[in-house]
Order: C-alpha cells, then structure tokens, then sequence
C-alpha cells in the first residue's frame, strides 16, 4: 500500500511518469528510511547498485534525436559537416570517430557527412531510423506560461534569440564526452516525448528532465565555459555552457546561479541549485544536450538503463 502511495505521489501535477526499477527503488528508499527502518540497508545497497555511471563513451542511437558515431581515418579526421555545420571529432576505442547530433525532425532514411575541398568532396553514409516517441499530458497552474500575455512577445522572442545563438555556438578544442550526471534524482520528463500543456500541444521536449528537491547542487558533467545564462520566461534561472566543438549543455528552471558569463568551470564543479523556476509544475532540473545546433537525448552519453 505504501509502495502504491508513493507512486501516485510521482504522478501529481498531470505529469505521467515512466519509474523504472532504478526510479523505485530510489523513491522507496526514501520512504522506508522513515517508515521502516530495518530495510535501510537492502534498500541502499540496491540503490548503490542502481546508482547511474558516466559512459567512457557516448553511445550510437541512428533515430531523430540520436548521435551517428563515424569513424576517421587518421589523416583525414578534420573538416566534416553535417548539414553545414562542423561536427565533434573525437577518439572512440583509441580511433577518431565523428559525433553527429541528428534532428528530431529529421526524416528516416540515408545521410552523410561531408567533407570539401578545393579538389574534391568526401563523404560518408550512415542510415537513419524512424522513432515514435510518447506523448506527456501536463497541467499548468500558471496559465501565463502557456499563453503568454502580448506583452511577454518581445521578451520571449528576445530570449529565443539568445537561446539560439547559445546552441549553435561552436569553439575548437579538446572535448570530455566522459559526463557526469548533473544531479541524482528520478527522471520524470523523457527526451524527445510530444508536450500537450493544458490541453495544447507544443514543441517536442528537448532534454532530460530529473526531479530532485529545490537547492540540491547541479554539477558541470564536463568542462567547458558559460556562455549564458539569466531569468528567461519559460526556462526560468538558466545555465549554458560550451564543452567545445559544438556540445553544448543547457541547465533550466534553477533556484540559483552560482557562475558568471564567460566563466570556465571544471567537471564536477557547482554551478547552481535545483529550483521550480519558469513554466513548471515542482522542482527538477531540465538538462538539454546539443550537439552541432541539435538537442540530442542526454542519456545517451551513460551506460543503457542508467
């Protein structure tokens, strides 16, 4: 009865939640270090069991929203692009491999990389699949946040701007794709699924949404540099940082900022706290992955099933 109880409790607000094993047991264990103390140490075993792991490498997923991962040959390792825009060039397996962020509106089928010059153009094939993903039905309180008054336009459509030069931002450079999880918690929004705000549909969503309570850290999962960050309205307290070559790390609805602009953070470094700012209905961490100007699923750069 308990174990019911608790499950519901992760359903309110709307919000429909996929609670995997790991999720469960993660929520149980909160509930029976209260109620039942004497499975406080099955429980936390399972949990560190269960306890997600950083991926030494990020993994292939050929469907809209994935990562194509290309291997290079050695001399001819630099200068790709992936519909014009150079894509992330790094060592899978001690051999340079290209990671390509694929478009969630991108239509199955056959699609290359391509590399140009003066002589010739190369260009490698890969094959991508159709995916069908859910659809969340979520409830606001703030009405607002939904249909924005007509005195919010310019505002948003400000902030939109500077969202899309944060995700399309490329720097050179060395790349950690060996991330760490910004926060532990339960996973209640999944990537990619179709958003239905009170009865409205809207865009796909575009991260990895991970409940936790309010003022609980967020960490960097890799290094790289804050290239903004502020109030937005629908985001609320929002982080970007560039981890270079076009991987790009967007942190939403924070309760605070503990970094400034142009800031270089290091892995693991704190640069906020978990919060319920912007069009949310509790506290969680929205963490949005780009890679080459595309939000890609976050999950993919851990291990299957974390």
């Amino acid at each position: 009865m308990r174990d019911q109880l608790v499950t519901r409790g992760h359903q309110q607000a709307g919000e429909q939640y996929d609670l995997d094993p790991t999720q469960k047991v993660r929520i149980l264990a909160r509930v029976h270090l209260v109620w039942n103390p004497g499975l406080r140490l099955l429980l936390l075993t399972l949990l560190l069991i269960y306890l997600p792991t950083a991926n030494s490498q990020p993994r292939q997923s050929l469907v809209p929203g994935g990562i194509a991962i290309i291997k290079l040959e050695a001399g001819d390792a630099s200068g790709y692009q992936f519909r014009d825009k150079p894509v992330l060039v790094t060592r899978i397996d001690g051999k340079p491999s290209a990671l390509v962020g694929l478009p969630l509106s991108l239509a199955a089928g056959e699609h290359f990389i391509e590399k140009r010059d003066v002589s010739q153009t190369s260009r490698k094939f890969f094959q991508v699949s159709a995916k069908q993903y859910s659809t969340q039905h979520i409830e606001i309180k703030d009405k607002r946040k939904v249909n924005p008054y007509a005195s919010d336009m310019e505002r948003i459509l400000k902030e939109k701007k500077r969202k899309q030069i944060a995700r399309n931002r490329y720097t050179d450079g060395e790349v950690d794709v060996d991330f760490l999880l910004p926060v532990t918690g339960i996973q209640t929004g999944s990537f990619g699924r179709r958003r239905v705000f009170n009865g409205q549909a809207r865009n796909p969503h575009s991260g990895m949404d991970i409940a936790a309570d309010s003022g609980t850290p967020v960490l960097a999962p890799s290094a790289g540099t804050v290239i903004e960050l502020g109030d937005f309205f629908f985001s609320g307290n929002l982080i970007y940082i560039d981890h270079g070559q076009g991987l790009i790390s967007l942190f939403a609805h924070l309760s605070e900022i503990d970094v400034e602009l142009g800031e270089r953070v290091s892995k693991g470094q704190v640069i906020g706290k978990v919060g319920a700012t912007g069009r949310v209905t509790g506290p969680h961490l929205h963490w949005s992955l780009g890679l080459n100007g595309n939000w890609i699923d976050p999950a993919l750069f851990f291990a299957a099933g974390d």
